[in-house]
């Protein structure tokens, strides 16, 4: 598809889903350890019985098994940071995968589009066209091969964080803080999942304006390679898929909520 127009908006907008999710979880995970441990510095007056009492209520499952210790409590700290950013990076991944595959869906959308507004009739072009989309579907099923897991594993995560809030919400608490921090957060993870579904299902819904275009070419550009390209077009969708459980679209968000 070296012949295919080339858009360099893909760069920037790869840049920018980046730096916006990363960003985002960085700035939410900071204020939450930060509103945690100066709660426990107003409380205790003591800057090494706050980060003891910060570390053993954050994280009862490990120092109720060890003693704790400053060293041990900085190391699970960063272990749970990174933590963070590897979730977040599964969703940021899964979106700029999905970003780069609906670039080339795109590109191919707007051939086929060329081609059945200028009414071309030539048989070659028509297979030249439908050989570039074998190698689109190679491609997307190259894709959920390697990113099928991690696209499971992202849906998966944020569901249970969601659940996780809304388990957390069922206390009842007079602190506006906490009140705040659970509406943002679960706004947050919402709109994480719609992003998803939104720049993982571009794929599938620039496939489906591949079908309204090949369904209204003309009759004067209809031939054999056409039909053939139809019909390969209709038995091979493209779309990103977490192992063939579901596969992502827009409406996904819906059901997911």
């Amino acid at each position: 598809m070296a012949n295919y127009e080339i858009s360099y908006d893909l760069r920037k907008k790869v840049h920018r889903i980046t730096i916006c999710l990363m960003l985002t979880a960085a700035v939410e995970h900071g204020l939450v350890n930060a509103h945690k441990l100066k709660a426990w510095i107003e409380e205790t007056e003591d800057i090494n019985e706050a980060f003891k009492q910060y570390f053993v209520s954050g994280y009862p499952h490990i120092f109720g098994a060890v003693e704790y210790s400053f060293s041990l409590g900085l190391l699970v700290q960063l272990t749970n940071l990174q933590r963070t950013f590897l979730w977040s990076y599964a969703d940021v991944f899964v979106m700029l995968v999905g970003s780069a595959v609906t670039f080339r869906v795109n590109q191919f959308c707007r051939k086929v589009q060329t081609l059945s507004q200028k009414q071309i009739n030539d048989k070659q072009a028509w297979q030249s066209v439908r050989n570039d989309y074998s190698k689109l579907f190679k491609l997307c099923q190259t894709t959920n091969r390697h990113l099928s897991n991690t696209i499971i594993v992202s849906f998966l995560f944020n569901l249970y964080f969601i659940l996780i809030q809304l388990f957390s919400s069922l206390k009842q608490t007079a602190d506006v803080v906490k009140k705040a921090y659970f509406l943002l957060s679960v706004l947050f993870i919402s709109i994480r999942i719609a992003c998803i579904c939104v720049f993982g299902g571009n794929v599938y819904e620039e496939w489906a304006n591949i079908g309204c275009y090949l369904n209204s070419i003309p009759s004067e550009a209809y031939n054999a390679e056409a039909e053939r390209l139809i019909q390969y077009v209709l038995t091979c969708p493209l779309s990103l898929t977490g192992n063939h459980f579901f596969y992502i679209t827009r409406s996904l968000m819906l059901k997911v909520s």
